[in-house]
């Protein structure tokens, strides 16, 4: 068991980002899985780009964590730690980001954690 939310050495760190771009009353939807199996994926910090007229939603395994709220867990600018401990699932990560305005937006979401088949407390 590792006693830190730091990463163990054998863990894999998962940093990868997804865009999309989404006219006026648009919906994406962005998924990350696991690319270990046996593992479970640590997320200390979940980033998005802020918009106005935006809700952003967050499900792990098909369990909302977040939101819909009219603001991201942080901001891609920022990319700060929200969750200590880090949030975990085992299978899916899914974003739901809704353009509630009438303006074309472009988001980049970007998941920062790690995966291990190690016990982090």
């Amino acid at each position: 068991m590792i006693t830190s939310r730091f990463p163990p050495d054998d863990a894999t760190s998962v940093t990868k980002p997804q865009s999309a771009t989404l006219d006026g009353n648009q919906k994406a939807t962005m998924t990350w899985e696991r690319e270990r199996s046996g593992t479970t994926f640590y997320l200390p910090m979940l980033a998005a780009s802020k918009e106005g007229d935006t809700t952003y939603e967050v499900k792990m395994d098909g369990s909302t964590i977040f939101g819909p709220a009219a603001i991201p867990p942080t901001d891609i600018d920022d990319k700060v730690a929200i969750w200590d401990p880090p949030k975990t699932f085992d299978s899916k990560l899914t974003v739901i980001i809704r353009n509630l305005g009438t303006a074309s937006r472009t988001y980049h979401v970007q998941p920062v954690g790690f995966e291990t088949a190690e016990e982090v407390v």
